[in-house]
């Protein structure tokens, strides 16, 4: 018992470096994209940039299987790990390999029928740019199966918490997509056509790179053929009733995507990609904060550690609130700015209005990962994704009815941001049924109250900032540099208990010392 305090800070100060390796990750990350998709943008120019984000959409429409096999897989791999059985991993391993290539076969069937039938007749394509856009499509698959191989390497690598690995090939991943994207216009080849094929290119070497770290640095990940019927069952069962939430999800923006094209064609559509793209910076710093905390979770559940993942659990909701709330309102308030800085003087009302909205979104999101975690780790995963998901799927049909009442295109969001608070609120109640050790009444006392506070006294202190400052650049440097840190002092002084504060200061300390050591 004398060592479980120093075990626990071992353990916590590793999340916090593994934290920090995926924060330099997304930051380069997100300088890197922002400027490919000006590249892309450029390179392509609206009309074919809506095409791409329309085709893309239709394609990563199956995302969800390909990320219900990575949460299976690494839920599975986490809890091999913390009960120590290599064997059981290479079994995981070689079976979720056997089910990949499977689905692999079943989506391409399914694309080069029922896909291309959506694309040349549902979807409003200039009968001029159909040529390119077939090709697009079929480049856009390939690398989508591609992408799907990927998973049981790097479902390893987060299961052992090898941050530096992943964040080293995801940034070289994104170097060669900025390369691509700059020699759009360059070569001899249409545009579209061109992107598409780069794209695939960049895929294979990413996945000869994934393969090649596994094998050489991971026991388990070299295949071999498994018979074992009860593990393909545990690991489909738990990947359905997974898949189940991740449909919905997916229908959130993808499915969007393609009501958007239908309704309101490819000029509103590449509005929403721009959008898109603040998500997807979004999504990789919320991943990079999650990442760490997911493997360590579900080891401290197969370890039976309690204390330790109620522990990890605060602090998990705290850190990814108030780091998106930090990074979120100078970007909300500056929007304006930020958006002509980055694509120039050619931006749209729809632009401004989808990039705020989006951000919103994706705060109501984020805060579902650190409940989802205890629940896949606990195994009740129909019970959790049957009434949550029930509702997320509303997205589609509720976007519908209101597109066909004549609402405008920024309707979207209304659906999308109103069922995501509701399954958050339905999330609480699963989580307190089948974790006991939960309450909620905590939950809004110690985390909800403070962030609410929080969010309104940061976003007064902005709002002063961005109509008192008369100068436009004075002003975008004033929010950008004076607000992350208002968000953090305030977070240290009204958002973390005791205990989380003594143990802030302990990891700046070491980080220092390290650092100057």
């Amino acid at each position: 018992m004398t060592n479980q305090p120093s075990e626990s800070y071992n353990k916590s100060k590793r999340i916090a470096s593994n934290t920090l390796v995926l924060f330099v990750r997304m930051f380069l990350l997100t300088i890197l994209n922002l400027y490919a998709v000006r590249l892309v943008l450029k390179g392509l120019g609206e009309e074919d940039y809506g095409i791409f984000n329309t085709i893309a959409g239709v394609v990563t429409l199956s995302s969800f299987l390909s990320g219900v096999m990575a949460l299976s897989v690494q839920r599975f791999y986490s809890i091999a790990l913390g009960l120590g059985n290599p064997k059981r991993m290479n079994d995981i391993f070689s079976v979720s390999m056997n089910i990949l290539i499977v689905l692999a076969v079943i989506l391409l069937i399914l694309f080069e029928t029922i896909g291309l039938w959506f694309i040349r007749t549902e979807i409003h394509i200039p009968p001029e740019r159909m040529h390119a856009t077939l090709w697009l499509f079929q480049f856009s698959l390939f690398s989508f199966i591609c992408s799907i191989f990927q998973i049981p390497y790097t479902a390893s690598i987060f299961a052992h918490e090898d941050m530096g690995a992943y964040a080293m090939i995801s940034t070289v991943e994104c170097i060669l997509r900025v390369v691509v994207a700059w020699m759009i216009g360059k070569m001899i080849m249409d545009g579209l056509i061109f992107y598409g094929f780069g794209l695939v290119i960049v895929a294979i070497l990413v996945l000869l790179l994934y393969a090649w770290y596994g094998s050489n640095h991971y026991e388990e990940c070299h295949y071999r053929l498994v018979r074992q019927s009860p593990l393909y069952r545990r690991l489909l069962i738990f990947s359905g009733w997974t898949m189940f939430g991740s449909v919905a999800n997916v229908g959130l923006i993808q499915g969007n995507i393609i009501l958007l094209g239908v309704f309101f064609g490819p000029i509103i559509n590449a509005a929403f990609g721009i959008a898109l793209q603040i998500n997807n910076a979004f999504q990789a710093l919320c991943n990079s904060m999650v990442l760490p905390f997911r493997s360590a979770m579900m080891r401290a559940f197969a370890e039976k550690q309690f204390d330790y993942l109620d522990k990890l659990f605060s602090v998990s909701n705290k850190f990814v609130f108030y780091i998106l709330l930090a990074v979120s309102l100078p970007i909300l308030s500056e929007m304006v700015n930020i958006l002509h800085i980055w694509l120039g003087d050619d931006i749209n009302q729809d632009t401004v209005l989808f990039s705020r909205l989006i951000i919103i979104y994706i705060i109501c999101l984020a805060m579902h990962n650190p409940i989802t975690i205890i629940m896949q780790a606990s195994g009740y995963v129909k019970e959790y994704h049957l009434p949550v998901e029930s509702i997320t799927l509303m997205c589609l049909p509720v976007t519908y009815i209101l597109f066909r009442l004549g609402m405008p295109s920024y309707s979207v969001f209304f659906s999308m941001i109103g069922v995501c608070v509701i399954a958050h609120v339905v999330r609480l109640v699963c989580l307190c049924h089948y974790y006991k050790r939960f309450s909620i009444l905590d939950y809004i006392v110690s985390f909800v109250i403070p962030s609410c506070v929080i969010t309104i006294m940061s976003g007064l202190i902005a709002y002063t900032l961005h109509h008192h400052i008369s100068d436009v650049y004075v002003e975008l440097f004033s929010v950008i540099l004076l607000m992350p840190l208002v968000v953090i002092v305030l977070a240290y002084l009204f958002g973390i208990n005791r205990k989380e504060k003594e143990l802030s200061k302990s990891f700046v300390i070491n980080f220092i010392k390290r650092r100057a050591a």
